[in-house]
Protein backbone atom coordinates (compact mmCIF):
# COMPACT_ATOMS: atom_id res chain seq x y z
CA UNK A 1 0.00 0.00 0.00
CA UNK A 2 1.69 3.23 -1.12
CA UNK A 3 1.70 6.21 1.26
CA UNK A 4 -1.06 7.47 0.00
CA UNK A 5 -3.24 5.36 -0.04
CA UNK A 6 -2.06 5.50 3.90
CA UNK A 7 -2.67 9.09 4.09
CA UNK A 8 -6.54 8.91 2.34
CA UNK A 9 -7.17 5.76 4.74
CA UNK A 10 -5.84 8.18 7.92
CA UNK A 11 -7.87 10.87 6.80
CA UNK A 12 -10.89 9.36 6.84
CA UNK A 13 -10.39 7.36 10.15
CA UNK A 14 -9.62 10.87 11.79
CA UNK A 15 -13.01 12.31 9.99
CA UNK A 16 -14.89 9.38 11.84
CA UNK A 17 -13.29 9.44 15.12
CA UNK A 18 -14.48 13.48 14.54
CA UNK A 19 -17.75 12.90 13.92
CA UNK A 20 -18.28 10.77 16.79
CA UNK A 21 -16.73 12.99 18.89
CA UNK A 22 -18.96 15.87 17.80
CA UNK A 23 -22.14 13.93 17.87
CA UNK A 24 -21.56 12.44 21.28
CA UNK A 25 -20.92 15.94 22.81
CA UNK A 26 -24.54 17.15 21.02
CA UNK A 27 -25.39 13.99 22.31
CA UNK A 28 -24.58 14.97 26.16
CA UNK A 29 -26.22 18.53 25.54
CA UNK A 30 -29.24 17.15 25.25
CA UNK A 31 -29.09 14.33 27.65
CA UNK A 32 -27.59 16.03 30.53
CA UNK A 33 -27.31 13.08 33.59
CA UNK A 34 -29.93 14.20 36.12
CA UNK A 35 -29.31 15.76 39.18
CA UNK A 36 -31.27 14.90 42.80
CA UNK A 37 -31.66 16.94 45.94
CA UNK A 38 -33.64 15.42 49.23
CA UNK A 39 -36.46 16.56 49.65
CA UNK A 40 -36.60 18.28 53.16
CA UNK A 41 -38.63 19.76 55.98
CA UNK A 42 -37.84 23.16 57.06
CA UNK A 43 -38.83 27.03 57.59
CA UNK A 44 -38.68 29.62 55.36
CA UNK A 45 -39.27 33.57 55.81
CA UNK A 46 -40.56 35.84 53.44
CA UNK A 47 -38.80 38.76 53.87
CA UNK A 48 -38.44 42.41 52.16
CA UNK A 49 -35.54 45.05 52.89
CA UNK A 50 -36.64 48.50 53.54
CA UNK A 51 -35.96 52.20 54.66
CA UNK A 52 -38.29 53.12 57.89
CA UNK A 53 -39.40 56.43 59.89
CA UNK A 54 -40.29 55.82 63.25
CA UNK A 55 -42.95 58.07 64.27
CA UNK A 56 -44.09 58.37 67.85
CA UNK A 57 -46.49 60.88 70.06
CA UNK A 58 -42.97 62.60 71.47
CA UNK A 59 -43.26 65.64 74.27
CA UNK A 60 -40.03 67.58 74.38
CA UNK A 61 -39.19 68.76 77.67
CA UNK A 62 -37.20 71.82 78.08
CA UNK A 63 -35.39 73.41 80.75
CA UNK A 64 -33.38 75.90 81.76
CA UNK A 65 -30.85 75.37 84.87
CA UNK A 66 -28.16 76.20 86.48
CA UNK A 67 -25.42 73.04 87.63
CA UNK A 68 -24.65 69.20 87.08
CA UNK A 69 -27.72 67.26 85.25
CA UNK A 70 -27.79 63.84 86.35
CA UNK A 71 -30.71 60.95 85.20
CA UNK A 72 -32.65 59.27 87.00
CA UNK A 73 -33.89 56.71 85.21
CA UNK A 74 -32.61 54.97 81.95
CA UNK A 75 -33.67 55.73 77.90
CA UNK A 76 -36.57 53.60 77.15
CA UNK A 77 -38.20 53.32 80.66
CA UNK A 78 -41.29 54.15 81.51
CA UNK A 79 -41.90 57.05 83.64
CA UNK A 80 -45.40 58.50 85.81
CA UNK A 81 -46.43 61.46 85.24
CA UNK A 82 -44.38 63.76 87.89
CA UNK A 83 -41.94 60.94 88.24
CA UNK A 84 -38.59 62.50 88.25
CA UNK A 85 -36.22 62.73 85.71
CA UNK A 86 -33.72 64.08 86.57
CA UNK A 87 -31.68 65.99 89.74
CA UNK A 88 -29.44 69.25 89.27
CA UNK A 89 -26.66 69.46 91.54
CA UNK A 90 -24.38 72.25 92.72
CA UNK A 91 -21.46 70.71 91.49
CA UNK A 92 -19.68 67.59 90.07
CA UNK A 93 -18.55 66.39 93.81
CA UNK A 94 -22.15 66.61 94.96
CA UNK A 95 -23.85 64.73 91.68
CA UNK A 96 -21.00 61.70 92.28
CA UNK A 97 -21.47 61.50 95.92
CA UNK A 98 -24.83 60.91 95.05
CA UNK A 99 -24.43 58.75 92.24
CA UNK A 100 -22.43 56.64 95.04
CA UNK A 101 -24.95 56.98 97.47
CA UNK A 102 -27.83 55.58 95.01
CA UNK A 103 -25.23 52.58 93.94
CA UNK A 104 -24.68 51.69 98.21
CA UNK A 105 -28.46 51.92 98.65
CA UNK A 106 -28.65 49.25 95.55
CA UNK A 107 -26.08 47.22 96.87
CA UNK A 108 -27.58 47.55 100.13
CA UNK A 109 -31.14 45.90 99.28
CA UNK A 110 -29.12 43.10 97.48
CA UNK A 111 -26.67 42.46 100.33
CA UNK A 112 -29.93 42.13 102.79
CA UNK A 113 -31.59 39.44 101.27
CA UNK A 114 -28.57 37.23 101.59
CA UNK A 115 -28.02 37.77 105.06
CA UNK A 116 -31.35 36.76 106.02
CA UNK A 117 -31.38 32.85 107.17
CA UNK A 118 -32.04 31.04 104.76
CA UNK A 119 -31.87 26.99 103.59
CA UNK A 120 -28.97 28.08 100.86
CA UNK A 121 -28.49 24.09 100.47
CA UNK A 122 -31.93 23.85 98.77
CA UNK A 123 -30.41 26.19 96.21
CA UNK A 124 -29.49 24.55 92.74
CA UNK A 125 -26.29 25.24 92.06
CA UNK A 126 -25.96 24.30 88.07
CA UNK A 127 -28.92 26.99 88.03
CA UNK A 128 -26.85 29.42 89.97
CA UNK A 129 -24.10 28.77 87.65
CA UNK A 130 -26.75 29.54 84.37
CA UNK A 131 -27.29 32.76 85.62
CA UNK A 132 -23.74 33.95 85.95
CA UNK A 133 -23.10 32.87 82.50
CA UNK A 134 -26.20 34.79 81.46
CA UNK A 135 -25.18 37.77 83.57
CA UNK A 136 -21.62 37.76 81.66
CA UNK A 137 -23.31 37.51 78.30
CA UNK A 138 -25.68 40.21 79.29
CA UNK A 139 -22.58 42.46 79.78
CA UNK A 140 -20.69 41.52 76.36
CA UNK A 141 -23.69 41.68 74.46
CA UNK A 142 -23.83 45.25 75.86
CA UNK A 143 -20.24 46.11 75.36
CA UNK A 144 -20.70 45.06 71.82
CA UNK A 145 -23.99 47.45 71.23
CA UNK A 146 -21.68 50.04 72.33
CA UNK A 147 -24.58 50.50 75.47
CA UNK A 148 -22.30 51.05 78.49
CA UNK A 149 -25.09 53.28 80.35
CA UNK A 150 -26.54 49.97 81.30
CA UNK A 151 -23.41 47.95 82.35
CA UNK A 152 -23.27 49.40 86.00
CA UNK A 153 -26.26 47.51 86.42
CA UNK A 154 -25.33 44.20 84.54
CA UNK A 155 -22.45 44.46 86.92
CA UNK A 156 -24.34 45.05 89.67
CA UNK A 157 -27.26 41.87 88.93
CA UNK A 158 -23.77 39.50 88.33
CA UNK A 159 -22.07 40.77 91.32
CA UNK A 160 -25.95 39.66 93.30
CA UNK A 161 -25.25 35.77 91.60
CA UNK A 162 -21.75 35.58 92.32
CA UNK A 163 -22.26 36.09 96.00
CA UNK A 164 -25.12 33.82 96.15
CA UNK A 165 -23.30 31.07 95.08
CA UNK A 166 -20.04 31.71 97.49
CA UNK A 167 -22.84 31.25 100.40
CA UNK A 168 -24.44 27.92 98.45
CA UNK A 169 -20.73 26.60 98.32
CA UNK A 170 -20.30 27.44 102.02
CA UNK A 171 -17.53 30.00 100.91
CA UNK A 172 -18.95 32.85 102.32
CA UNK A 173 -21.49 33.32 105.28
CA UNK A 174 -24.51 35.47 106.11
CA UNK A 175 -22.74 37.22 109.08
CA UNK A 176 -20.19 38.31 106.11
CA UNK A 177 -23.02 40.36 104.22
CA UNK A 178 -23.98 41.67 107.27
CA UNK A 179 -20.12 43.14 108.21
CA UNK A 180 -20.42 44.42 104.55
CA UNK A 181 -23.29 46.01 105.03
CA UNK A 182 -22.17 48.13 108.13
CA UNK A 183 -19.55 49.29 106.32
CA UNK A 184 -21.16 50.24 103.49
CA UNK A 185 -23.85 52.04 105.84
CA UNK A 186 -21.10 54.18 107.53
CA UNK A 187 -19.75 55.08 103.87
CA UNK A 188 -23.00 56.42 103.19
CA UNK A 189 -23.05 58.41 106.18
CA UNK A 190 -19.67 59.84 105.51
CA UNK A 191 -20.98 60.71 101.82
CA UNK A 192 -24.52 62.25 102.79
CA UNK A 193 -22.56 64.84 105.61
CA UNK A 194 -20.41 65.73 103.54
CA UNK A 195 -22.45 66.20 99.64
CA UNK A 196 -25.14 69.17 98.97
CA UNK A 197 -28.35 67.36 98.29
CA UNK A 198 -29.83 68.35 95.12
CA UNK A 199 -30.57 72.08 94.22
CA UNK A 200 -34.01 71.12 91.72
CA UNK A 201 -35.49 68.45 90.39
CA UNK A 202 -37.40 67.75 86.82
CA UNK A 203 -39.95 66.30 86.70
CA UNK A 204 -42.15 64.23 83.75
CA UNK A 205 -45.03 66.13 82.17
CA UNK A 206 -47.13 62.87 81.66
CA UNK A 207 -46.77 58.74 81.89
CA UNK A 208 -44.42 57.39 79.19
CA UNK A 209 -41.17 56.42 77.73
CA UNK A 210 -38.68 58.66 78.54
CA UNK A 211 -35.78 59.47 76.13
CA UNK A 212 -32.74 61.93 77.16
CA UNK A 213 -32.01 63.02 73.56
CA UNK A 214 -33.90 64.97 70.62
CA UNK A 215 -33.25 64.73 66.81
CA UNK A 216 -35.27 67.58 66.22
CA UNK A 217 -38.06 65.33 64.57
CA UNK A 218 -40.31 65.05 67.41
CA UNK A 219 -43.31 67.02 65.95
CA UNK A 220 -42.89 66.07 62.31
CA UNK A 221 -46.78 64.47 62.39
CA UNK A 222 -49.50 64.03 64.05
CA UNK A 223 -49.47 60.68 65.51
CA UNK A 224 -53.23 60.94 64.89
CA UNK A 225 -53.21 61.12 60.99
CA UNK A 226 -50.76 58.45 60.76
CA UNK A 227 -53.22 56.00 58.91
CA UNK A 228 -53.53 58.62 56.46
CA UNK A 229 -50.11 58.53 55.66
CA UNK A 230 -48.65 59.00 51.63
CA UNK A 231 -46.07 57.05 50.05
CA UNK A 232 -44.70 60.53 49.03
CA UNK A 233 -45.03 61.72 52.37
CA UNK A 234 -43.01 59.10 53.60
CA UNK A 235 -40.29 59.55 50.51
CA UNK A 236 -39.92 63.07 51.61
CA UNK A 237 -39.50 61.66 55.51
CA UNK A 238 -36.83 59.20 54.69
CA UNK A 239 -35.02 61.61 52.36
CA UNK A 240 -34.71 64.51 55.36
CA UNK A 241 -30.88 65.09 56.58
CA UNK A 242 -30.18 63.78 60.17
CA UNK A 243 -31.92 66.05 62.55
CA UNK A 244 -30.47 67.80 65.54
CA UNK A 245 -32.58 68.24 68.85
CA UNK A 246 -32.86 71.60 70.63
CA UNK A 247 -30.29 73.05 72.81
CA UNK A 248 -32.32 73.31 75.70
CA UNK A 249 -33.74 70.02 76.11
CA UNK A 250 -33.41 67.48 78.74
CA UNK A 251 -35.20 64.48 76.72
CA UNK A 252 -38.59 63.88 76.05
CA UNK A 253 -41.83 61.77 76.59
CA UNK A 254 -43.48 59.56 74.36
CA UNK A 255 -46.27 59.71 75.87
CA UNK A 256 -48.24 57.13 74.06
CA UNK A 257 -46.84 53.25 74.77
CA UNK A 258 -47.66 52.72 70.56
CA UNK A 259 -44.98 54.06 68.20
CA UNK A 260 -45.29 53.86 64.18
CA UNK A 261 -42.81 53.41 61.78
CA UNK A 262 -43.64 53.75 58.35
CA UNK A 263 -41.86 52.48 54.74
CA UNK A 264 -43.03 52.65 50.84
CA UNK A 265 -43.02 49.49 49.48
CA UNK A 266 -43.59 48.92 45.30
CA UNK A 267 -46.55 46.97 43.91
CA UNK A 268 -43.87 44.36 43.29
CA UNK A 269 -43.68 44.23 47.15
CA UNK A 270 -46.55 44.80 48.48
CA UNK A 271 -48.20 41.11 47.17
CA UNK A 272 -46.54 39.93 49.85
CA UNK A 273 -48.46 42.33 52.34
CA UNK A 274 -51.84 40.38 50.98
CA UNK A 275 -54.08 38.83 53.99
CA UNK A 276 -51.34 39.98 56.24
CA UNK A 277 -51.30 41.81 59.71
CA UNK A 278 -48.80 40.32 62.11
CA UNK A 279 -45.84 41.07 61.44
CA UNK A 280 -41.70 41.18 62.83
CA UNK A 281 -39.65 43.71 62.20
CA UNK A 282 -35.83 43.90 62.38
CA UNK A 283 -33.64 47.32 62.48
CA UNK A 284 -29.91 45.49 63.01
CA UNK A 285 -28.12 48.85 63.29
CA UNK A 286 -30.19 50.05 66.00
CA UNK A 287 -31.52 46.70 68.29
CA UNK A 288 -30.49 43.40 68.24
CA UNK A 289 -34.33 42.48 69.46
CA UNK A 290 -37.09 41.32 67.18
CA UNK A 291 -39.67 43.25 67.12
CA UNK A 292 -43.34 42.78 66.56
CA UNK A 293 -45.47 44.90 65.02
CA UNK A 294 -49.00 45.00 63.28
CA UNK A 295 -49.59 46.32 59.77
CA UNK A 296 -52.01 49.31 60.23
CA UNK A 297 -52.68 50.92 57.51
CA UNK A 298 -51.47 50.12 53.58
CA UNK A 299 -52.15 53.39 51.34
CA UNK A 300 -51.50 53.28 47.61
CA UNK A 301 -50.48 56.05 45.10
CA UNK A 302 -51.84 55.42 41.84
CA UNK A 303 -49.95 57.94 39.59
CA UNK A 304 -46.10 55.99 41.33
CA UNK A 305 -47.47 52.49 42.35
CA UNK A 306 -45.88 52.98 45.82
CA UNK A 307 -47.59 51.82 48.53
CA UNK A 308 -47.32 53.47 52.29
CA UNK A 309 -47.26 51.20 55.14
CA UNK A 310 -47.33 51.76 58.62
CA UNK A 311 -46.71 49.15 61.18
CA UNK A 312 -47.49 49.90 64.79
CA UNK A 313 -45.31 48.80 67.69
CA UNK A 314 -45.33 48.64 71.03
CA UNK A 315 -42.42 47.22 72.31
CA UNK A 316 -39.79 49.38 73.68
CA UNK A 317 -36.13 49.15 74.89
CA UNK A 318 -33.29 51.88 75.14
CA UNK A 319 -32.13 50.69 72.00
CA UNK A 320 -35.47 51.09 69.81
CA UNK A 321 -35.99 54.58 71.51
CA UNK A 322 -33.41 56.04 69.08
CA UNK A 323 -34.25 54.62 66.09
CA UNK A 324 -35.77 56.93 63.83
CA UNK A 325 -34.40 56.62 60.04
CA UNK A 326 -33.14 52.95 59.78
CA UNK A 327 -33.34 49.84 57.50
CA UNK A 328 -35.53 47.38 58.55
CA UNK A 329 -36.37 43.77 57.43
CA UNK A 330 -39.56 43.49 57.53
CA UNK A 331 -40.21 39.45 58.28
CA UNK A 332 -43.75 39.25 56.37
CA UNK A 333 -44.47 35.72 56.85
CA UNK A 334 -43.21 32.64 57.97
CA UNK A 335 -44.32 28.91 56.32
CA UNK A 336 -43.22 25.27 57.29
CA UNK A 337 -43.43 22.28 54.89
CA UNK A 338 -41.19 19.78 52.53
CA UNK A 339 -39.02 22.78 51.31
CA UNK A 340 -38.43 22.05 47.09
CA UNK A 341 -35.99 23.80 44.71
CA UNK A 342 -37.93 25.70 42.60
CA UNK A 343 -35.85 24.52 39.72
CA UNK A 344 -37.38 21.59 40.45
CA UNK A 345 -41.04 22.26 39.76
CA UNK A 346 -42.26 20.85 35.88
CA UNK A 347 -45.57 20.99 33.75
CA UNK A 348 -46.60 17.59 32.52
CA UNK A 349 -49.92 15.78 30.76
CA UNK A 350 -50.89 13.19 32.84
CA UNK A 351 -52.73 10.03 31.75
CA UNK A 352 -54.78 8.66 34.68
CA UNK A 353 -57.91 6.50 35.21
CA UNK A 354 -61.68 6.91 36.92
CA UNK A 355 -63.65 4.32 37.84
CA UNK A 356 -67.78 4.40 37.46
CA UNK A 357 -69.50 2.32 40.84
CA UNK A 358 -69.47 -0.65 38.59
CA UNK A 359 -65.56 -0.61 38.44
CA UNK A 360 -65.17 0.12 35.25
CA UNK A 361 -62.25 2.68 34.06
CA UNK A 362 -61.96 5.40 31.56
CA UNK A 363 -58.51 7.18 31.01
CA UNK A 364 -58.51 11.02 31.19
CA UNK A 365 -55.63 13.39 30.53
CA UNK A 366 -54.98 16.15 32.83
CA UNK A 367 -52.86 18.58 31.20
CA UNK A 368 -49.99 20.79 32.53
CA UNK A 369 -50.24 19.46 35.83
CA UNK A 370 -47.68 21.14 38.44
CA UNK A 371 -45.07 18.55 39.93
CA UNK A 372 -41.69 17.52 40.24
CA UNK A 373 -39.77 13.89 38.88
CA UNK A 374 -38.16 11.86 42.12
CA UNK A 375 -36.01 9.18 41.40
CA UNK A 376 -37.80 5.95 42.44
CA UNK A 377 -35.30 3.09 42.53
CA UNK A 378 -33.98 3.08 38.82
CA UNK A 379 -37.00 5.15 37.27
CA UNK A 380 -37.98 8.62 37.25
CA UNK A 381 -41.59 9.07 38.60
CA UNK A 382 -44.00 12.28 38.23
CA UNK A 383 -45.98 13.27 41.25
CA UNK A 384 -48.10 15.85 41.37
CA UNK A 385 -47.55 18.80 43.86
CA UNK A 386 -49.62 21.53 45.76
CA UNK A 387 -47.95 24.59 47.20
CA UNK A 388 -48.31 27.16 49.37
CA UNK A 389 -45.55 29.40 48.57
CA UNK A 390 -42.52 29.78 47.11
CA UNK A 391 -40.10 31.63 49.26
CA UNK A 392 -35.86 32.80 48.39
CA UNK A 393 -36.36 30.05 45.39
CA UNK A 394 -37.49 27.66 47.68
CA UNK A 395 -41.05 25.87 47.02
CA UNK A 396 -43.32 25.48 50.21
CA UNK A 397 -44.80 21.71 49.55
CA UNK A 398 -47.88 19.99 51.61
CA UNK A 399 -47.89 16.31 52.71
CA UNK A 400 -50.94 16.46 53.91
CA UNK A 401 -54.34 17.05 51.25
CA UNK A 402 -57.18 18.60 52.48
CA UNK A 403 -60.10 16.55 50.74
CA UNK A 404 -60.59 19.02 48.39
CA UNK A 405 -56.80 18.48 47.03
CA UNK A 406 -57.25 14.92 47.60
CA UNK A 407 -59.57 14.57 44.93
CA UNK A 408 -57.55 17.09 42.37
CA UNK A 409 -54.70 14.59 42.73
CA UNK A 410 -54.20 12.88 38.80
CA UNK A 411 -51.00 11.04 40.24
CA UNK A 412 -49.92 7.75 42.25
CA UNK A 413 -48.79 10.42 45.47
CA UNK A 414 -47.91 13.62 46.42
CA UNK A 415 -44.21 14.54 47.55
CA UNK A 416 -43.03 12.62 50.60
CA UNK A 417 -40.07 14.01 52.89
CA UNK A 418 -36.67 12.61 51.76
CA UNK A 419 -38.08 12.08 48.41
CA UNK A 420 -34.74 12.11 45.69
CA UNK A 421 -36.18 15.33 43.36
CA UNK A 422 -34.57 15.65 40.14
CA UNK A 423 -33.13 19.26 40.17
CA UNK A 424 -31.37 19.24 36.76
CA UNK A 425 -31.70 16.96 33.26
CA UNK A 426 -33.24 16.85 29.78
CA UNK A 427 -35.22 14.59 28.55
CA UNK A 428 -37.49 14.01 31.67
CA UNK A 429 -40.33 11.70 31.49
CA UNK A 430 -42.40 9.22 33.58
CA UNK A 431 -40.94 6.36 33.55
CA UNK A 432 -37.29 7.17 32.27
CA UNK A 433 -34.75 4.40 33.48
CA UNK A 434 -31.80 6.04 35.10
CA UNK A 435 -28.23 4.84 36.08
Amino acid sequence: MNSKKIQTLAAAVLTFLLLIYVGYQLYLSNHKGIVTETAMYGTVTDTLQARGFAIREERVITDTYNGVLTYKVADGMRVSQGGVIAEIYASENDAAAQGRIDRIDREIANLQILSRPTDYFAANPSMISTQIYSAIGQIFSETRDNNFSEIADLKENLQTVLNRKQLITGEESAEDYQLRIQLLEQEKSQLAASAGEAISRITSPAAGYFISHTDGFENVMDVANIRDISADTVRNLLGREQGTGLGSSVGKICSDFSWYLVCAFSDNEMWRFEDVTDVYLDIPLASTETIPAKVIAKNRDAETGDTAVVFECSYMDSDIASVRNETVQVNVQTYSGVLVSERALRFADVTYTVYDEEGNGTEMVQKNVKGVYIQNGRQLEFVQVFTDKTVNGYVICKTELSDEEQEALVTDSTIQLYDNVVVEGTDLYDGKPVQ
